[in-house]
């Protein structure tokens, strides 16, 4: 099916329709203020709460999903991108990120939207960025990233302080996590020596250990991933460990025993862009068109069922 596209001073889609399939299409929203990629989201309240990122290190913008429109918040206490985000109890928390030297850092923020306050917590116990964060019952967990181990992270924020657990089977950054049937589901990545990732791997709370999820179909780093109505959602990404591509593909699994299936196309290919489910619908912010670059567009868009 072809993609519906309408011009007005170059390419806009506002509000217009982007067709993969009879079941779902894009919309095309109200674009983001600062153009920003290699960054995470969080939805809390109606709003989606974007940090940091390459084209707006201490911007924080939130997107209103039922006015449509964008509002600027208090900018980070420091410049940051490949941010791990997570809402936890009302909060938005911020951890770790690479400052402008590309260095990882091990800082870790608390945004209160009551307040608009920012407040600094008990740091990371060793820096890391361009790995993800989850929040699942009362912690938070940080997996992934650039950093000088495996371990994964476990956040307690009543007590504001950190525990080392067990590590993934396999070292991974810019990847995503999601929590699903009551697991932390850690999904591709890329990593120096083993290039961009197919592999998905599981860890259970309960038992302190990881096991292997289905593989994805396309390798990938850089792509955005969501629980999104029953099924975990993954978009686009990059490869540039065997050349320099970027995706728009994605792919859907509805069970951690099943395998991945084709999903709605992007309209535009990106990577280091997040996706975010509001329980309805699906948001994919910003991002860059080009591979291993900052090509930020800003764009916003929403995946809701085929009229």
């Amino acid at each position: 099916m072809r993609l519906k596209k309408s011009h007005l001073g170059g390419l806009l889609l506002s509000l217009s329709f982007l067709a993969y399939s009879a079941p779902e299409q894009w919309q095309q929203l109200s674009p983001m203020p600062t153009h920003r990629s290699e960054m995470s989201a969080a939805y809390l309240d109606s709003k989606i709460y974007v940090p940091g990122g390459l084209g707006g290190q201490r911007q924080f913008e939130a997107y209103n999903v039922t006015t449509n429109t964008w509002e600027q918040l208090a900018p980070l206490p420091a410049p940051r991108h490949h941010l791990m985000v997570t809402a936890h109890q009302g909060k938005i928390y911020i951890f770790g990120g690479g400052d402008r030297d590309w260095s990882p850092t091990a800082t870790a923020w608390v945004y209160d939207s009551h307040t608009s306050q920012w407040q600094t917590l008990t740091p990371m116990p060793e820096p890391r960025y361009a790995g993800d964060a989850v929040s699942m019952g009362d912690f938070i967990y940080v997996v992934g990233g650039k950093g000088p181990s495996n371990k994964l992270l476990r956040y307690d924020p009543k007590q504001d302080s950190w525990t080392f657990l067990k590590g993934m089977q396999e070292r991974r950054e810019h990847t995503r996590s999601v929590v699903f049937e009551g697991k932390i589901v850690v999904i591709a990545g890329r990593y120096q020596v083993a290039g961009e990732l197919r592999s998905v791997e599981i860890y259970d709370p309960v038992t302190n250990t990881w096991h292997e999820g289905p593989p994805l179909n396309t390798a990938r780093g850089g792509h955005g991933a969501a629980v999104h109505q029953g099924k975990i959602m993954v978009f686009g990404g990059e490869v540039i460990m065997t050349g320099r591509d970027t995706l728009a593909n994605s792919e859907s699994l509805e069970n951690l025993s099943g395998k991945w299936q084709q999903g709605p196309s992007l309209p535009v290919a990106l990577h280091g862009m997040p996706a975010i489910s509001t329980g309805p619908h699906l948001y994919i912010l910003g991002g860059s068109e080009r591979a291993a670059a900052s090509i930020n567009r800003g764009r916003v868009y929403r995946l809701i069922k085929a009229r």
